[in-house]
């Protein structure tokens, strides 16, 4: 079964592949577990370059996370 990257990017993590937890978006635009990216970047955040585990775009500085927001359902 091939899954499509669009329903793939929006509800699993690039790093762990398992269903987001407490998603986060970096400024490029892909979606990881804050705490797999968080964790990520310590192991790896030696050099002070914080680069996407995905697409590889370096940042000086760990780029900002977005969370994300999904379109609140109305209950009454």
């Amino acid at each position: 079964e091939k899954r499509t990257t669009s329903s793939l990017t929006l509800s699993h993590c690039g790093l762990c592949e398992d269903v987001l937890k407490d998603p986060v978006s970096t400024s490029c635009g892909h979606w990881f577990c804050r705490q797999c990216i968080t964790s990520y970047w310590d192991q790896s955040g030696s050099s002070g370059d914080s680069s996407c585990p995905q697409c590889g775009k370096r940042s000086r500085t760990r780029p900002g996370l977005e969370r994300w927001n999904p379109p609140q359902q109305d209950l009454h």
